[in-house]
């Protein structure tokens, strides 16, 4: 996915994005990271064509992402949003099978085909056990992964997903990321996700967008973005870095650059 000086204004003419350019690599996971307020979210819906920029273009295996119908992209692209709402009486099961809907033809029940795919999608997500169950009744993290499961059930080899890990305590943060390497590494998906958290997003992302004021500062290696130069001018922090043989690099908050 080539993203060509990408411009996007709501209806208030304020511009949210400012002549965003880079490539999302096939195969790996790409992690959106920013302030509140940087365009993190924006950029996503924008590459998802939720919503259509002012200005430039996104190439998408090749083609023009505006040439895409909603058929098609469905298809090639899924995307599990921040906040999902479904009816109180939906079930698990249920709920995934909307998935399929890209594949049906009005008036025709699910094929095997989609029952496959729909069982796989529980199965990868740990959700076999939970398929009658309401999605009202689940945890939180249940929840999170029955809307990825959605997601996998349309059967696309892009995967975005808006701040997956919002709301979840600290142990379905990490089951949630810890699916999201697995689907990347077992199953060849390409991941694009934001997210809040600076150390979770350089020990689980391949590559890593970092945004400030709707422009794209620094897109890179994970171990090579995140330094102390670039943690103070986008986010006004002092910290200090760290390595771990198990983990990797990370950063311990020291406070605002202005302390005294």
């Amino acid at each position: 996915m080539e993203i060509n000086n990408i411009r996007f204004s709501y209806q208030d003419k304020v511009e949210r994005l400012k002549g965003v350019s880079t490539t999302i690599e096939k195969g790996k996971i790409t992690t959106i990271l920013g302030p509140n307020g940087s365009g993190k979210s924006t950029l996503l819906s924008v590459l998802s064509k939720l919503n259509q920029p002012t200005h430039g273009e996104i190439i998408f295996n090749g083609k023009s992402l505006v040439q895409y119908k909603a058929k098609e992209l469905a298809k090639n692209l899924s995307i599990v949003q921040q906040t999902s709402v479904a009816p109180e009486d939906m079930t698990v099961e249920k709920l995934v099978y909307y998935g399929r809907l890209p594949y049906q033809q009005m008036f025709k029940m699910p094929s095997e085909q989609d029952e496959e795919k729909v069982n796989w999608a529980l199965a990868k997500t740990g959700l076999t056990d939970k398929k009658d169950a309401l999605l009202s009744s689940l945890s939180g993290g249940q929840q999170q992964r029955a809307w990825i499961a959605l997601a996998l059930a349309q059967e696309t080899p892009y995967l975005f997903l808006d701040e997956p890990t919002a709301n979840l305590d600290i142990f379905y943060q990490y089951e949630i990321l810890a699916l999201v390497k697995e689907l990347c590494e077992t199953d060849g998906l390409t991941i694009v996700m934001v997210l809040h958290d600076i150390n979770q997003s350089m020990q689980y992302s391949d590559r890593l967008m970092v945004m400030k004021e709707g422009k794209l500062i620094a897109h890179g290696p994970s171990e090579e973005v995140i330094t102390k130069e670039l943690l103070q001018e986008v986010y006004g922090i002092q910290v200090m870095m760290k390595e771990d043989a198990g983990i990797g690099k990370y950063i311990v908050p020291v406070g605002p650059v202005h302390a005294k």
